[in-house]
């Protein structure tokens, strides 16, 4: 994740970030220059295609603040980690057992194919046996 954000976002200390609704890449950054630690780029409530959340993931990683997702819905998270996010928000989860299916959404060699080709590859994460 962009400059620790993990280790980060753990620590007691206060991160800085906001949610990002706008579709084009300044609006990133502008708020990775003025030194935010993450945006949530909200594809849930805003008019953003997956070519424009790519583009703005790859503004982030540029002024190393950690770029997150909201996706519209669980079938959109292979997609958001493969072009590079440091994670995902994923709305509506109702109960344990929808949060254990996304896990494995999220997850390679469980619901979904391998792609040895993300941009990042720390999210090509193997379900162990």
């Amino acid at each position: 994740m962009r400059a620790g954000f993990r280790a980060r976002r753990r620590a007691p200390e206060p991160i800085l970030g906001t949610f990002l609704k706008i579709p084009s890449t300044q609006p990133a950054e502008i708020l990775g220059s003025l030194g935010f630690d993450f945006v949530v780029i909200d594809e849930e409530h805003a008019p953003l295609n997956p070519e424009t959340t790519d583009a703005i993931l790859l503004a982030s990683r540029v002024h190393r603040m950690a770029g997150l997702v909201r996706v519209r819905q669980p079938g959109d998270i292979l997609r958001a980690l493969d072009s590079g996010a440091d994670g995902v928000l994923v709305p509506h989860v109702t109960s344990a057992a929808v949060a254990r299916e996304i896990v494995t959404l999220s997850l390679y060699a469980g619901a979904r194919g391998l792609s040895g080709r993300s941009r990042d590859p720390d999210h090509v994460r193997i379900k162990p046996d």
